[in-house]
């Protein structure tokens, strides 16, 4: 049912992850000749007088910044289908490590292919660890509502 607290967690996961979709994810900088990169969906930009060149492509950190929400609105309207939904937040939660991965391997090779030799993580960047959390959450929450239609099932 819609009304259920992992609709709720799920729901928030959508919000999480359309945000971290559409925000700017890590700044690299070079602290000798002032020049600034920032990583978003559209790529590696360099930030120069107000203006933001692409120099690099993330499609693959945007691909999965698309996936994520998709599978979680996916998940939330599955509420018959416990099992595809325990499978689809299992697949989710991969996904959301694979951000990680992803993420960092991009950093590791901006920083060695662009003049940044330092970077940081904006606050978005957390948002994928939230929505990890609170898929776990909602398998717990789902697994549990299964156990008890089929301890329902058992008294008929």
């Amino acid at each position: 049912m819609l009304q259920r607290i992992q609709t709720l967690y799920l729901t928030i996961v959508l919000i999480l992850s359309c945000l971290t979709l559409f925000s700017p994810v890590a700044n690299l900088f070079n602290k000798e000749d002032l020049t600034f990169y920032e990583i978003n969906y559209r790529g590696i930009c360099l930030i120069e007088n107000d203006s933001k060149t692409p120099v690099s492509s993330v499609w693959a950190l945007t691909a999965i910044s698309a996936i994520v929400p998709l599978v979680t609105l996916t998940t939330i309207f599955c509420y018959k289908k416990r099992m595809l939904q325990i499978r689809l937040s299992i697949f989710n939660l991969i996904i959301m490590i694979g951000y990680y991965v992803i993420l960092f391997i991009y950093i590791w090779f901006a920083t060695k292919n662009l003049p940044a030799s330092h970077w940081n993580l904006k606050i978005v960047s957390a948002f994928p660890l939230i929505n990890i959390i609170l898929t776990i959450l909602a398998m717990r929450a789902i697994v549990k509502d299964e156990r008890l239609i089929k301890s329902l099932n058992r008294l008929r």
